[in-house]
């Protein structure tokens, strides 16, 4: 899915993109040691993936006329964004994954069923066509550009349908990736709440992940991440059932592409990392020198690779995508994006109550 305005030649190689995501992660790494060191900016709630979205967001322009960075960039917030999920799966076991599930599965589905209805609604009210309001309603409601780019084909979307869809949900959740974690710290407190939350409201899973790590990083909490990983997780897995459902409700009586959706095998790492972690647990115990070593390295690997794909992800950002539709249909998505997060932290307020 590739949205710049000029297109790679076929065979290009994936390295350039690829090394600029590396150098992206590696300058936010060093950046905010640095910046650790010095007493002005030693509190600041700063972490290498918010860094790295910061030094994405600046450097796309540039990338947005240089299509030989495409192939590399789609490799880090693909192929790269998943396997640092996969990892994530060290962290927990199949016993704190089953149990952070059945707390989230309400949620998810609520939020689920809530911004599919309001981002249809006010998608259609701005004028949009059927095609671009359905990848609106999937991005907000499921998970950001994953969703637009597996329903695309079925629909028959347009190219800058596409592209400014990605741009509308990119854009958004990037705001709530530095916006939510503060406001939910005054709101809320509690990490695992929060984590719910921002794994429910927040659109792509990079995001997620860098707004749930910013918030352990900055409160020094524990639990956001893996709560807003399994949250996440399991609205992705809802693109197998839902994305079918939804284009064949919107394309009546029409001929469409392809409706079938993979299936999101990353989650499927996922698991099975937490059972292998739950399987060292249970022959190596807490008192394992190695495996508690395998189990930090790990995590510094997904949080680099996540940096890396958190930085390619705000480097396709074009904004001229969403002058070509108007800004109404944009407007819309915005609205959304606040109900569906009003509506996660209401639920979370009921249950708490």
């Amino acid at each position: 899915m590739d949205c710049t305005d000029g297109r790679p030649s076929p065979g290009t190689s994936v390295w350039p993109g690829l090394l600029v995501a590396l150098a992206l992660g590696l300058l936010a790494a060093a950046l905010v040691a640095m910046l650790a060191c010095l007493p002005l900016t030693a509190d600041l709630p700063l972490s290498m993936m918010m860094v790295a979205l910061l030094l994405g967001l600046v450097l796309s322009p540039v990338a947005s006329h240089r299509p030989r960075l495409s192939p590399g960039l789609e490799l880090a917030r693909g192929p790269l964004l998943k396997t640092a999920v996969i990892l994530i799966g060290l962290r927990l076991s199949l016993v704190e994954v089953g149990q952070l599930g059945l707390m989230a599965l309400p949620l998810v589905g609520l939020v689920i069923v809530a911004g599919l209805a309001v981002t249809l609604f006010l998608a259609r009210l701005s004028g949009a066509n059927r095609r671009l309001s359905v990848l609106l309603a999937v991005g907000t409601a499921i998970c950001g550009a994953s969703a637009i780019a597996a329903t695309a084909p079925a629909l028959n979307a347009r190219r800058e349908e596409i592209c400014y869809a990605v741009a509308c949900v990119t854009l958004v959740g990037l705001v709530a990736t530095v916006v939510y974690p503060a406001l939910l710290q005054i709101l809320v407190g509690d990490p695992s709440t929060i984590g719910l939350v921002l794994g429910a409201s927040i659109h792509d899973t990079a995001q997620v992940t860098a707004a749930a790590s910013l918030h352990e990083q900055a409160w020094a909490a524990e639990g956001t991440l893996v709560a807003a990983t399994v949250t996440k997780l399991l609205r992705n897995s809802a693109m197998i059932i839902v994305i079918p459902a939804l284009v064949w409700l919107a394309l009546r009586g029409e001929a469409s592409g392809n409706r079938s959706v993979p299936v999101p095998l990353f989650i499927v790492g996922f698991i099975a990392l937490s059972a292998l972690r739950t399987l060292g647990d249970a022959a190596w115990g807490g008192d394992s020198a190695p495996w508690q070593w395998l189990i930090a390295a790990a995590g510094n690997l997904s949080t680099f690779a996540f940096a890396m794909a958190l930085g390619a992800l705000a480097m396709t950002i074009r904004l001229a995508d969403l002058r070509r539709l108007g800004w109404k249909p944009a407007l819309a998505a915005v609205i959304s994006a606040l109900l569906v997060f009003l509506v996660a932290l209401a639920w979370v307020g009921m249950v708490r109550a």
